[in-house]
């Protein structure tokens, strides 16, 4: 999937649904800035001129995990 954010969560050993978002801000070469915004239902995500909702399906008020992957490189992650 070119150009597209999927967000997932794994449970034990079990994936669930993937989400997938198009809105695909992103230019090769530049720099962006994601935030989090966590509560027990969902997760906000905010990315340049867009933001989302994905399921917190575990219900955890904290999350200390993200895994990513693509060609792309995290400089910085901070927790508030």
């Amino acid at each position: 999937d070119v150009n597209t954010i999927v967000c997932n969560s794994k449970k034990v050993e079990d994936w669930g649904a993937e989400q997938r978002e198009t809105v695909f801000p992103f230019q090769k070469g530049g720099t962006a800035e994601i935030a989090f915004n966590v509560n027990q239902n969902d997760l906000t995500v905010h990315i340049p001129g867009h933001q989302f909702t994905f399921p917190n399906r575990l219900g955890l008020p904290v999350f200390d995990y993200f895994e990513t992957q693509g060609d792309f490189t995290v400089q910085s992650i901070s927790w508030e």
